[in-house]
């Protein structure tokens, strides 16, 4: 278990430092996005992570997602759909029957106005503490934050606001509660 945990970290941590650097539709003065990227199947990836569960066979995702999935790693069983240039869907079995469920996905169309990260220095010592969903999004302007991963252990979870910066906030599955939080807060 610990070791499925550690190469589950070291994934994560590959993805986010790999995911920087590519070509991203700009917003107009609107808020629209000028270059909408054409999407592949029946979701984007913000709405196919809503509807894919962990118990989900790949056949299953396949039907949800509109197209087959591409096995991408044989050892570790993780599977990829590719719905734009810059958004898919990974799930990873790794030596399991449930799989973890993440998103490649356009920080910047996720950004939203009301997302307030004033008081962060508050809470900060809440997340040591321990602190639930809806205590956490107390802080944060009372934003629903976007599911960017999924697994049967937690949920992960990320603010972004108008100004580029952004919040992840892991919750656990059995306690409710805030088990870590990176981001980058300007």
């Amino acid at each position: 278990m610990k070791k499925i945990l550690i190469v589950m970290c070291g994934i994560l941590l590959l993805e986010m430092l790999t995911g920087c650097g590519k070509n991203l539709p700009l917003k107009n003065d609107n808020g629209a996005t000028d270059d909408v990227e054409k999407i592949k199947g029946n979701c984007t990836a913000v709405e196919c992570i809503k509807e894919i569960k962990p118990e989900d066979t790949v056949e299953q995702i396949n039907d949800i997602i509109g197209f087959d999935g591409e096995l991408i790693d044989e050892e570790y069983n993780i599977y990829y759909w590719e719905l734009s240039e810059t958004t898919g869907v990974k799930v990873a079995y790794y030596s399991s029957d449930k799989g973890t469920i993440s998103i490649d996905y356009d920080k910047e169309t996720l950004s939203n106005s009301k997302v307030d990260f004033s008081k962060y220095s508050e809470l900060q010592p809440k997340i040591k503490e321990g602190i639930t969903y809806n205590d956490f999004i107390s802080y944060i302007g009372g934003v629903e934050g976007t599911v960017i991963e999924k697994s049967s252990y937690s949920t992960k979870y990320v603010w972004v606001s108008s100004d580029g910066s952004y919040l992840n906030g892991t919750f656990s599955s059995s306690s409710g509660k805030c088990t870590f939080a990176s981001g980058m807060i300007k």
